[in-house]
């Protein structure tokens, strides 16, 4: 077996994604956090835990592992400063609750943790053989990085750094993450092996590319003047991976609707004791132009029906009633990122620590103007679209209303922490305990199981010399 140390970040999903990898053994969990490391051990029970502050922890009493995963702390190196973090904790959710003192990241592993650890088994005449250092993308911006990724090269480790949006971690036993989430891993080997893992091997999501079909992504930087650094999206794309092609492919990804649990009851805004600040309400205003038009949709089965606008034309009518009127939902982002809003069918925009940022907002058809059929002659009645019309006449008789959809006429709700732990790729019945906040918090921190699974796979490979297969393409890319 290969025996693993994971310096653990939230609420532990690095362990669950290594024990995806076969042949690995989660030998020893370490953490600031006591509730953090509570909820571990009742996830993790066979793992030796420990909360000690870690850059104060002797190794000399540490065991030995192959592999060293660790996620040191991120707010020096983060756009949110460690000081500001730690502001937010106090700052009440819409529950009344803060964060202990003890959450905060300040106790949590440093970088300099990992080299403390390497050069301990080193000393021993035992050394680590590959490894894992998670952290946000600004890590390489860090002014002492060049120096302390000297110090693997001083230890006889090599090293390459990889940038991953989680919602590209294809794993092949767990979900995938439905959250747009870019980190940086830098994954470190011992010279000793005398082979590089084959990080492209699982490095590279599931695609479809019009030209070749059912693809591997294969990542573009956009400037080649610099080291790679950055954000999907913003500093690199995704291309075909043929040989001689170079289409641009959207890497396959599950939409946020795959973490909602739909059978959760949700609040009229208008109806709220507290009214959501008014910067939410733009947004929801904002998400309502862009997500919440109603759509008139054929319901049956037959080819060349799509689903169209309400405020286009109508496609045409037959003999049978066999369209319906759909609303939109999607998700309002209450504060922070690069975005205001996003649609269900999107990937989520990042789990945080420092609170529960999402809010689903849909239509309370009770209340809400419903699209309506309105005779202009005759003694008929209005009637909504979902019911049929009156018998049709040789004169042109019926006239659509369009109905506004009122922001406050919305359901609106936050995500519960276990659909966050869904968005996260957490496996079903796992368990954190403390209050709502506290386990938002160890989401928020933790690492997306599918990320820490795809990298493993690429250590214990070059560790062992024995193939593993990487998750097979999706029937969408078929």
């Amino acid at each position: 077996m290969i025996r693993v140390a994971d310096f653990m970040a939230g609420g532990g999903g690095s362990s669950q994604g290594i024990l995806c990898v076969p042949g690995t053994e989660l030998t020893v969990v370490l953490n600031h956090w006591q509730l953090a490391v509570d909820s571990h051990q009742l996830n993790f029970p066979k793992a030796d835990h420990k909360c000690c502050d870690i850059s104060q922890a002797d190794f000399r009493r540490f065991p030995y592992v192959e592999i060293l995963w660790a996620s040191p702390e991120c707010t020096h190196h983060s756009v949110a400063s460690g000081r500001k973090r730690i502001q937010l904790d106090q700052v009440p959710d819409e529950h009344g609750e803060v964060l202990p003192a003890d959450a905060a990241e300040r106790s949590r592993a440093t970088a300099w943790d990992v080299l403390r650890y390497l050069e301990r088994m080193l000393l021993r005449g035992r050394p680590v053989l590959g490894g894992i250092v998670e952290n946000v993308v600004d890590f390489q911006r860090w002014n002492l990085f060049e120096a302390w990724r000297k110090g693997f090269e001083l230890l006889n480790y090599d090293i390459e750094v990889f940038y991953i949006n989680s919602a590209h971690a294809h794993s092949r036993r767990a979900l995938w993450a439905p959250q747009s989430r870019d980190r940086m891993y830098v994954g470190y080997w011992h010279r000793s092996l005398g082979r590089r893992p084959l990080w492209e091997k699982w490095l590279r999501p599931h695609a479809t590319c019009p030209a070749h079909g059912a693809v591997r992504g294969r990542q573009v930087f956009k400037r080649t003047d610099r080291e790679p650094w950055g954000r999907f999206r913003s500093q690199y794309t995704f291309h075909c991976d043929r040989p001689g092609c170079d289409h641009t492919v959207e890497p396959v990804a599950l939409p946020a609707s795959t973490a909602v649990d739909w059978s959760l009851p949700a609040q009229r805004i208008g109806d709220r004791r507290k009214p959501l600040a008014e910067k939410t309400m733009a947004r929801i205003r904002d998400g309502l132009e862009r997500y919440a038009r109603h759509l008139v949709v054929p319901v049956e089965g037959r080819l060349g029906k799509q689903a169209k606008p309400l405020d286009e034309p109508a496609r045409t009518m037959t003999t049978r009633r066999e369209t319906g009127v759909a609303f939109t939902p999607f998700v309002a982002e209450l504060r922070g990122g690069s975005s205001k809003h996003r649609s269900t069918e999107d990937p989520l925009c990042t789990v945080t620590a420092s609170g529960n940022h999402h809010g689903l907002v849909t239509e309370d058809l009770a209340v809400a103007g419903q699209d309506m059929a309105l005779p202009y002659y005759g003694n008929s009645r209005a009637r909504p679209l979902s019911q049929p019309l009156g018998a049709l006449t040789t004169v042109d008789r019926y006239a659509l209303l369009k109905a506004q959809i009122e922001a406050e006429n919305c359901l609106f709700r936050m995500l519960e922490p276990e659909e966050i732990g869904r968005a996260m790729s957490f496996r079903e019945g796992y368990r954190l305990l403390g209050t709502k906040r506290e386990r938002v918090r160890m989401y928020g921190n933790a690492v997306t199981p599918p990320s820490a699974e795809i990298l493993v796979s690429a250590l214990v490979e070059c560790i062992t010399g024995e193939d593993l297969e990487p998750s097979s393409a999706p029937a969408l890319c078929a």
